[in-house]
C-alpha cells in the first residue's frame, strides 16, 4: 500500500490499473477488515446531509442528461448522464457515499465528460431525486442496475468509481458483472447490510483502492482489500483526514484526481 505525502505532483504513469470527515463518515470498518456492529455505526451517522460540494454549471459542450432505470425489484432509480457527445468508448458509473447524493460526484463527472469519458450520476433509493425508502441491503442492486443501464448504450468499457458505502457496493458488482475495473474511495469492508469481505477475491478487473490516513478505519479497509485482491490491484493512501468525495475538496484533492484519471486511462 503506497502512503504519498505531501508534493504538488505525484508520478503515476506505472499505475496499473474520493460524506463528510472523521466525525460523519459512513464507513465502519476497523482495522484487519473486521466491520464495527450496524448499531454503533449508525450512532456515529449524521441524520442529515451537510457541506454539500457547491455545485458548477456543465463546462461548454459538456450535455447533462437526466435519467431514470428501474432495478429488478421494481425501484426507479434517478441519475445524469454527463456526456460531450464524442464516441463511447469510456464510460464511468460513480456511486456516493451516506449521507450525500449524486451531487458530490457532478463536478468530477463533468470534468470526465469534458476530457471524453461519460459519467453516470445517480442517487440510490432512499436519496435524492430517487426518493423513498432508504435499504442498505439493496445498495448493490441499486449500483449494478446503474451499470447494466449505462453498458446498455454501447460503451466498449464501463467502470465503477464508488465511494464510501458505494465502494463497498462497487465490489460486489464488479464480483458477478464484466466491467472494465473498479475503484473504491474510503470504503468499508462492510455497511451495515452490506459485507463485500467475501466479494473482492472474485473481482478479476483492475481495481484501486483509496483512502485518506486519517479517516478512521479507512486505511485498514484498504490494506484488507489489497491483501484479499487477486491481481491487477493497486492502492493509494492520501494525506489528510477526509472521507469519500470530500478527499477531492481538502489537501489531496489534485492527487486523488489524478490517481483516478490514471486509473481509467491505463485500464
Amino acid at each position: 500500500m503506497r502512503h504519498l505525502g505531501r508534493p504538488t505532483t505525484i508520478l503515476l504513469t506505472a499505475l496499473l490499473m474520493a460524506c463528510g470527515g472523521n466525525d460523519d463518515s459512513d464507513d465502519a470498518a476497523s482495522g484487519n477488515g473486521a466491520a464495527s456492529s450496524p448499531a454503533a455505526e449508525a450512532s456515529a451517522r449524521p441524520t442529515a446531509a451537510a457541506d454539500k460540494p457547491t455545485e458548477e454549471a456543465a463546462p461548454a459542450g459538456v450535455t447533462d442528461e437526466p435519467v431514470r432505470f428501474e432495478t429488478s425489484d421494481g425501484v426507479a432509480i434517478s441519475g445524469h448522464v454527463y456526456s460531450s457527445g464524442g464516441p463511447k468508448q469510456k464510460a464511468v458509473v460513480l456511486a456516493h457515499e451516506f449521507p450525500r447524493d449524486q451531487t458530490a460526484w457532478t463536478a468530477f463527472a463533468q470534468k470526465l465528460a469534458a476530457m471524453g469519458i461519460d459519467a453516470l450520476t445517480f442517487d440510490f433509493r432512499g436519496y435524492g431525486e430517487t426518493g423513498g425508502a432508504f435499504d442498505d441491503t439493496k445498495l448493490d442492486i441499486d449500483l449494478e442496475y446503474a451499470a447494466r443501464f449505462i453498458a446498455s448504450r454501447d460503451y466498449a468499457q464501463v467502470y465503477i468509481i464508488g465511494a464510501s458505502m458505494g465502494g463497498t457496493a462497487a465490489i460486489k458488482v464488479a464480483a458477478r458483472l464484466d466491467i472494465a475495473g473498479i475503484v473504491t474511495v474510503s470504503a468499508p469492508d462492510s455497511f451495515m447490510g452490506l459485507d463485500a469481505r467475501e466479494d473482492v477475491a472474485a473481482v478479476t478487473e483492475p481495481k484501486l483502492f483509496v483512502a485518506a490516513e486519517g479517516d478512521r478505519g479507512a486505511p485498514d479497509a484498504v490494506e484488507f482489500f489489497v491483501q484479499q485482491a487477486q491481481p491487477p490491484v493497486d492502492s493509494f493512501v492520501f494525506p489528510g483526514g477526509e472521507h469519500g468525495t470530500d478527499i477531492l475538496l481538502g489537501e489531496a484533492g489534485a492527487d486523488l484526481e489524478t490517481a483516478l484519471l490514471a486509473f481509467l486511462e491505463a485500464n
